[in-house]
């Protein structure tokens, strides 16, 4: 009887474990599909995408927030990026 609830104890806590890294690794930023979503945004050049991939990479919860975004609100952020980090001088 005693045998019984020990095991299921154990059973429940790596039950609670399994869960646990489960969400864990849904909360993981997949570096690879971000940099395959930033690399396809048309109208910029493969140098400032890749600044702008380094730049979330950096910052993990814009990153987050960027893969979650469609496609259109990923070409208005990296327009926004550029506008923000590039200089342009008044001509």
């Amino acid at each position: 009887m005693y045998e019984d609830d020990g095991v299921e104890k154990l059973s429940k806590t790596i039950a609670d474990v399994v869960f646990a890294i489960q969400n864990l690794s849904k909360n993981q930023l997949d570096v690879n599909e971000l940099y395959t979503k930033v690399m396809k945004i048309e109208g910029f050049d493969e140098i400032t995408l890749g600044d702008a991939f380094d730049h979330l990479v950096q910052h993990e919860m814009l990153a987050k927030a960027f893969m979650t975004k469609n496609a259109n609100f990923r070409k208005i952020w990296v327009q926004n990026f550029v506008n923000q980090h590039y200089y342009r001088p008044d001509c």
